[in-house]
């Protein structure tokens, strides 16, 4: 779930100190999650969080500069392509995320046996080589590629700068640099990233960069229950009710709305029901890489001046 970043804010840069990358401490993660839980009380657990961290801390990058102190935070979770495009849709829940057998394996290379020996004439044949002498292994290293989806959980700005000049975003920032890491990732293949935003600023923060909601929804929602009828339930013979009879609502509910739910043409009020307010709304947005036919790596890598960030494609 991405925060109600403020990711749009500048940030300083040209010849000024450029703010420093390095892993989020337990403090500043805790401070995340009380954040995130306030805001948006999904069901996650700080060890769950915690686990999401220490299996790929790379992807958890907090930012500083000697002015401000923590200028802002991202945590992405890269996860294998089979589980990530289930969370695209709802099929998998974003607290769920299971780090241990979700996230890409970190054997990035693996022994693989050959065919068995064939003595020939004095050699030993393994497949369609040769070697004299028998002198071949009878293993060779071959390259495990794995495809991932990068789920970006949180990117928020936590300070601000007076503006300058020359300025860059937050957001752009923290993306190309969690990009250029990703690239770096042998056996990573990344066919895309994802955000489930929930506030106005995340929504437009994501917008910008070219992500597309895929129709996936998760709502809070309230539901206002009917004044009661004193006359119904026995207390005198009026059925007027008091003045002193107020509305009172329900706690929340957390509702979901998938993508073949919209698919007719409904509003959000005829999904959930009438009768109910949306109290929070998060949305599931995508963006996938560009895969041109014979394009190798598969990490479309572009100069920005201040880093590397994947060529991404503008369709769902």
């Amino acid at each position: 779930m991405s925060s109600p970043t403020s990711g749009n804010s500048p940030v300083r840069s040209g010849m000024e100190t450029p703010p420093t990358p390095h892993p989020i401490s337990d403090e500043v993660l805790r401070a995340v999650y009380a954040s995130d839980m306030e805001m948006y009380p999904a069901g996650l657990s700080y060890d769950r969080l915690c686990s999401w961290v220490a299996a790929c801390p790379e992807m958890s990058i907090c930012w500083s500069s000697p002015k401000t102190g923590i200028l802002g935070v991202v945590i992405v979770l890269p996860m294998l392509r089979e589980y990530w495009e289930d969370l695209l849709v709802g099929k998998l829940k974003e607290p769920t995320v299971d780090a241990h057998t979700m996230f890409p394996h970190d054997n990035k290379r693996e022994q693989k046996p050959l065919a068995e020996h064939v003595e020939v004439a004095g050699a030993r044949q393994i497949g369609n080589g040769k070697a004299p002498n028998g002198r071949i292994s009878a293993v060779q290293e071959n390259e495990v590629q794995q495809e991932v989806g990068l789920h970006v959980y949180h990117i928020e700005r936590l300070a601000v700068e007076p503006p300058t000049s020359k300025q860059r975003r937050f957001s752009e920032i923290a993306m190309e640099e969690v990009t250029r890491r990703a690239a770096e990732k042998k056996g990573w293949k990344v066919v895309g990233l994802s955000a489930l935003v929930a506030t106005d600023g995340g929504k437009r923060t994501f917008q910008r960069m070219g992500f597309k909601n895929t129709g996936y929804r998760e709502l809070f929602v309230t539901k206002v229950i009917r004044r009661p009828s004193y006359a119904a339930i026995g207390i005198g013979n009026s059925p007027s009710i008091p003045e002193d009879a107020v509305d009172e609502p329900e706690e929340l509910d957390m509702l979901y709305i998938y993508p073949e739910d919209g698919a007719g043409g409904k509003s959000v009020s005829e999904i959930i029901g009438y009768g109910r307010t949306v109290v929070a709304m998060s949305e599931m947005t995508v963006k996938r890489v560009s895969q041109e036919e014979g394009e190798l790596p598969s990490l479309l890598m572009s100069s920005s001046g201040n880093g590397c960030a994947l060529k991404l494609s503008s369709s769902i």
